[in-house]
């Protein structure tokens, strides 16, 4: 009888341990959920401040272009969004594509593997237009593979003008793209 009740006893305790955690497991779950939900809207956030940031550098500024990076530092097999820019300060319709020119790398980047570097950026290449004064703010995607070499990649952001066919540079920055190990 005395043995019986033991095991009663152990078999309560291992319950109650059993339903405190899952409780406070159900607990952390839901203090996780929180806080991504929280980084989420904060990452919303800093999303359109930077758009607006750009907005107001265009506005306030003689810039064509705002591209607010000079050097963009990533992990290989990383990604990252820039956000860029564009004012057409001319009098009439600005009809536009966005282009990237590899400048210079890493000593043992091949000029064939440069080239391909712009294959990183991903955009729409179609040719976009702007009323005069007007302003317009474009994402960009650069997805890094893991193979690309370690080093600092130098290029130009161009925004090429297309009137009747021919091929302009509009505006130009240019920045580094930092890559790491």
């Amino acid at each position: 009888m005395h043995n019986k009740r033991a095991s009663l006893e152990i078999s309560i305790q291992a319950i109650v341990i059993i339903v405190l955690a899952m409780t406070i497991l159900g607990l952390g779950l839901g203090f996780v959920r929180g806080m991504f939900k929280n980084i989420s809207s904060t990452t919303e956030d800093v999303t359109e401040q930077v758009r607006q940031r750009i907005l107001d550098d265009l506005i306030q500024g003689d810039k064509k272009i705002s591209f607010p990076k000079t050097e963009v530092v990533m992990d290989r097999g990383g990604s990252a969004i820039l956000t860029v820019g564009i004012k057409n300060r001319k009098d009439v319709d600005l009809f536009y594509k966005m282009h990237f020119t590899p400048i210079s790398g890493p000593p043992d980047v091949s000029d064939t593997e440069l080239q391909q570097f712009v294959d990183y950026f991903q955009f729409s290449n179609q040719e976009y237009s702007l009323s005069a004064a007007d302003s317009d703010i474009r994402n960009i995607r650069l997805s890094l593979p893991t193979t690309v070499k370690t080093g600092s990649y130098f290029l130009t952001f161009d925004v090429l003008e297309q009137p009747y066919g021919s091929t302009n540079i509009y505006a130009q920055k240019d920045f580094f793209v930092v890559v790491r190990g």
